[in-house]
C-alpha cells in the first residue's frame, strides 16, 4: 500500500499540477553547480547614468550617433557579431544620424537588429505582426528578428525561443549568422531546447557604453572575436520588449533578475556551442517515478523511524546530486523534485506511521534501562538513537575525562560523613553542570571522582572541543567556596578509540568505556599532581579541540606501561580571554625547547624566569627544574636524549 501510494503521488505531480516543481527542478542544479563566465560574450549596457555621462537627457532615447561610434570601434577591432537588443522602429529627429548609423551597420556587415511583436485591434479582430526596425537600418543590417521572449508564470526564461511562423527570434537569427549547426533545419530534431545558464546573468562580462566609447577606456582589441550585445539595463527608457527583466535560476538565491540583453547573449551562446539543455522524455520520467516509488518505499519500511527519516534525507541529497551531475555533464534535466520532495517524504511518512507503535515500545524499554544510571534527558537522547541493549560494545572515537578532588581523603578524615556528603553534593552540583552544558555524558561518580565522555553513546563531531570547554568550566566553577572551603579539581582529558557499550552482565546493565584511551585519561588526571596543574590534555585532544581554547605545551611524556611518548598540554583558558600571550608564555616555550635539546643551563635559567614572572610559583617549571637536576646527576647516554620525560609510577 505504501509503494502504491508513493507511485501514484509521483505520477500525479508529473501532470500540470506539478509544473511548479518542474520549474524548480530546472532551476536548482544551476545554483548547486559551479558557474563559469563565458569569455566570448560582452554586453554593452545603456542606462540613465550612461546617458547623463554622455551629456544626454535621461528622459529621451540615446542619440544613435553614439551607437555609430560604438559600431566603428567594434568594426575596427573585429568583433565577431554585434547584436542590438534595442528597438529602432522610429526615425531619429535628424535623418542624417540614421544614415550614418546605417553606413556603420553596413560596413560592419554582421549586425543583427530586433523587432517587437505587437497585437492590434483591426475592426472586430485582433491581429499580430512584427514591428521591424526602420527601413534604412533594417536594409543595412544582416537581418532582424523578434526580441520578445515567452516567459513562464513566474516570469522566468527557461526555453530557447526560435520565433513564430516565418519570423525567427533575434537570438536564433544571430546564431545562424555565426554558423550554429542547431539553426539549420537539417540539424534540428524538433525537441525543445532549454536555456543553459552558465552563470548568473548579471555576472556576464559587461561594459557601460560610454566607457566603451572612451579612447582610453578599454584596452585596444578588447572586443576582438567577441559577440557583443548592446542593450539597456532596467529603467533606461529605451524602446524594446515590454518586459525588461526576467527571473533566472539564480534569482532563487538572491541574484538580481536577468536583463533582456543577457538572455539574448546566453541564447546565442547556447545555440553556437550546442550546449543547451534537453528534458528527459515524459515516458522516461514516468518510468523513473514508478521505479523510485517502489524502491524508496521498500527501503524506508525496513528502517526504524528516525533512521528512515535520515535515509530519506540522504536519498533526497543523492537525487539532487544525480540531477546536478547529468545537468552539468550531459545537459539533461528532469523533474527530479517529484521523487525528491513528493515521493520520498510520502514514503518516509508512511514508514514512520507504520512503525510508530513498535518504535514507541522500543524507546520505553531503552529509557527504563538507561534511566537508572543517567539523567532522564540523556536517557531519552540515547533511546532516540537506537542504542543496542545487548552485551558488548563497539569501537568509536570519543573524548574521555577523569576528574579528582584534591585533598578529599584528608578532608574526609576530619569531617563527619554527613558533612562530607553535603560538601561533595554541593561541589558536584556546581562542577558537573559544565559537563551537561557541553552535551557530555557522566558515566559514573567514583567517590570524589567523575568519569565523563563526549562522542559516545551519541556521536559528536566536536567531542574534543566540548570536553576541553567543559573541563575549563569545571575548573572555573570549582573556584567558588563551598562550606568555607575552596576545592581544587584535577582533570585529565584524552581522545582516541574506545570500546563503548553495555559492558555489564546478563543481569545488570552497565554502560561504560574501556581501552587505552580511557586509561591514559586517568593517567593524565594523576599527572596533575606532579606538574602542579589543574587540566591536562593529550596531543590527540589538543589537535581536535579547535582554536577556541588556549593551551600551554608541556612537552612529551612516557608513562608506565607505554612504549611511545605522548605530548601533553595544559589548558590555561579560553582563547577569547587572551588578547596577547601572557609574558611568561614565550620564555616557557623557549625553556621547554632548550630542555628537549639538552641545553640544561639555558633551560634552567628560563624556567626560573617563568617562575619569577608568575609570582614565584609555576608547577610545570618547578617540575622541569627537578628533571634537570635528575638529568645532571644521571646523565643520559650520548645520542639518546630527546627531552621525553619518563614517569616510573602511576
Amino acid at each position: 500500500m505504501g509503494a502504491i501510494l508513493t507511485v501514484l503521488m509521483g505520477e500525479l505531480f508529473l501532470q500540470p499540477i506539478g509544473d511548479g516543481l518542474a520549474r524548480l527542478s530546472y532551476d536548482v542544479p544551476f545554483v548547486l553547480m559551479k558557474s563559469s563566465v563565458p569569455d566570448d560574450l560582452i554586453v554593452a549596457y545603456v542606462d540613465s547614468e550612461v546617458k547623463a555621462r554622455l551629456g544626454q537627457s535621461t528622459s529621451v532615447p540615446l542619440s544613435r550617433r553614439f551607437y555609430t561610434q560604438l559600431l566603428s570601434r567594434l568594426t575596427d577591432e573585429g568583433a565577431k557579431l554585434v547584436f542590438f537588443d534595442i528597438l529602432f522602429d522610429d526615425p531619429s529627429p535628424d535623418p542624417a544620424t540614421d544614415d550614418d548609423f546605417a553606413r556603420a551597420i553596413r560596413t560592419n556587415s554582421r549586425v543583427v537588429l530586433v523587432a517587437d511583436y505587437v497585437t492590434e485591434l483591426n475592426g472586430n479582430a485582433f491581429t499580430s505582426a512584427p514591428s521591424p526596425p526602420i527601413p534604412v537600418l533594417a536594409n543595412a543590417a544582416v537581418g532582424w528578428g523578434l526580441a520578445s521572449y515567452p516567459y513562464d508564470p513566474d516570469y522566468g526564461i527557461r526555453k530557447l525561443y526560435s520565433g513564430i511562423d516565418q519570423f525567427s527570434s533575434a537570438g536564433f537569427l544571430a546564431a545562424s549568422i555565426l554558423g550554429a549547426p542547431a539553426t539549420r533545419a537539417s540539424e534540428s530534431n524538433g525537441a525543445a531546447k532549454w536555456l543553459n545558464y552558465y552563470c548568473p546573468p548579471t555576472e556576464l562580462r559587461s561594459v557601460n557604453l560610454d566607457h566603451a566609447l572612451q579612447p582610453d577606456g578599454l584596452v585596444k582589441g578588447y572586443f576582438r572575436d567577441k559577440i557583443v550585445v548592446v542593450g539597456a539595463r532596467p529603467g533606461a527608457g529605451l524602446a524594446g520588449a515590454a518586459r525588461e527583466t526576467f527571473r533566472s535560476p539564480y534569482s532563487l538565491v538572491g541574484w538580481p533578475d536577468a536583463p533582456g540583453p543577457a538572455i539574448q547573449g546566453l541564447t546565442i551562446l547556447n545555440l553556437l556551442h550546442g550546449d543547451w539543455l534537453t528534458r528527459l522524455g515524459s515516458r522516461k520520467e514516468a518510468a523513473l517515478v514508478l521505479v523510485w516509488g517502489i524502491l524508496v518505499s521498500g527501503l524506508l519500511l525496513t528502517l526504524r523511524p528516525w533512521a528512515a527519516i535520515g535515509v530519506a534525507i540522504v536519498c533526497i541529497a543523492l537525487i539532487a546530486l544525480f540531477a546536478t551531475v547529468i545537468h552539468v555533464h550531459h545537459h539533461v534535466w528532469f523533474c527530479w523534485l517529484v521523487p525528491a520532495v513528493v515521493q520520498t517524504p510520502v514514503a518516509a511518512v508512511w514508514s514512520v506511521g507504520f512503525q510508530y507503535i513498535v518504535e514507541v515500545r522500543r524507546r520505553m524499554m531503552l529509557r527504563r534501562a538507561f534511566g537508572v544510571y543517567l539523567s532522564p534527558y540523556m536517557a531519552d537522547q540515547i533511546a532516540n538513537q537506537g542504542f543496542d541493549l545487548t552485551l558488548g560494545g563497539k569501537e568509536v572515537e570519543a573524548t574521555v575525562m577523569f576528574t579528582d578532588l584534591q585533598g578529599f581523603t584528608k578532608m574526609s578524615e576530619s569531617l563527619a560523613p554527613a558533612e562530607v556528603s553535603r560538601i561533595l553534593t554541593s561541589y558536584f552540583n556546581l562542577t558537573t553542570r559544565a559537563i551537561l552544558d557541553q552535551d557530555g555524558t557522566i558515566i559514573k561518580y567514583i567517590g570524589d571522582a567523575v568519569m565523563a565522555v563526549w562522542g559516545a553513546p551519541l556521536p559528536d563531531p566536536k567531542h574534543a572541543e566540548r570536553a576541553v570547554l567543559a573541563a575549563w568550566g569545571m575548573h572555573m566553577a570549582g573556584k567558588q567556596e563551598i562550606a568555607g572551603r575552596r576545592l581544587r579539581t584535577r582533570i585529565g582529558v584524552n581522545t582516541g578509540m574506545v570500546l563503548a557499550g553495555n559492558l555489564g552482565s546478563d543481569f545488570r546493565f552497565d554502560y561504560t568505556l574501556i581501552g587505552d584511551t580511557t586509561n591514559f585519561a586517568s593517567r593524565l588526571e594523576g599527572l596533575n599532581k606532579y606538574l602542579g596543574t589543574d587540566i591536562l590534555v593529550s596531543e590527540f585532544t589538543r589537535q581536535q579541540a579547535g582554536s577556541g581554547v588556549k593551551f600551554r605545551d608541556l612537552g612529551r611524556f612516557r608513562v608506565v606501561g607505554k612504549s611511545k611518548s605522548i605530548g601533553i598540554s595544559e589548558v590555561i583558558g579560553r582563547a577569547a580571554d587572551f588578547s596577547v600571550d601572557p609574558p611568561w608564555f614565550v620564555p616557557f616555550a623557549a625553556a621547554l625547547e632548550s630542555f628537549a635539546q639538552g641545553k640544561f643551563d639555558l633551560a634552567e635559567k628560563l624556567f626560573r624566569e617563568v617562575i619569577a614572572l608568575r609570582d614565584g610559583k609555576d608547577g610545570p617549571s618547578e617540575f622541569y627544574l627537578q628533571e634537570i637536576q635528575n638529568a645532571r646527576q644521571n646523565p643520559p647516554a650520548a645520542g639518546t636524549w630527546d627531552g621525553t620525560v619518563q614517569l616510573d609510577s602511576k
